[in-house]
């Protein structure tokens, strides 16, 4: 296939892009009312009804607990030193410091939502390197990205709440 019958539909359709966005407002846009069936008018349509039901929202989660918390007694942690390929799964009581690799890891808190425990934890946790702090913060399982240690070496990510 050439390069010309390759690039003419993506040239089309840019014209046609194009030609509608430069043609300005749409019938019933800027105060224009948007032309109906001849004779026929706005309140001729009828009413959609109404019920209680269609006012509740979908969830069946009550409101008071939709983001309330809960603490858990301990979480799990993986890190990965990326020089030797070598992964470490490390489990933490709250308050407790333990050695990961070089590092020294300390779990202050890990929390999880009441509704769902089994979803998304997020822990605080703080990270040194040869006694120099190089993490403190929360950490969340469901995104390991959002909060993430930065160090030239290892990784260290939440998997979860432990003992809930």
């Amino acid at each position: 296939m050439s390069l010309a019958a390759r690039v003419a539909p993506v040239l089309l359709a840019s014209v046609l892009l194009a030609s509608v966005l430069l043609a300005g407002p749409l019938a019933g846009q800027e105060g224009e009312p948007l032309l109906l069936e001849e004779g026929l008018e706005a309140e001729d349509l009828p009413a959609l009804p109404v019920t209680p039901e269609a006012l509740q929202p979908e969830s069946s989660i009550d409101s008071e607990t939709a983001g309330a918390v809960a603490s858990a007694r301990g979480a799990m942690l993986r890190g990965l030193d990326r020089v030797s390929g070598q992964s470490t799964d490390l489990t933490l009581a709250s308050g407790q410091t333990k050695a990961m690799f070089r590092l020294e890891v300390s779990l202050s808190d890990c929390r999880y939502p009441v509704t769902d425990p089994s979803s998304d934890a997020f822990a605080h946790v703080t990270i040194r390197d040869r006694g120099e702090v190089v993490f403190n913060g929360w950490m969340t399982a469901a995104s390991p990205a959002l909060s993430a240690l930065d160090h030239p070496r290892y990784d260290i990510w939440v998997l979860g709440c432990d003992g809930i």
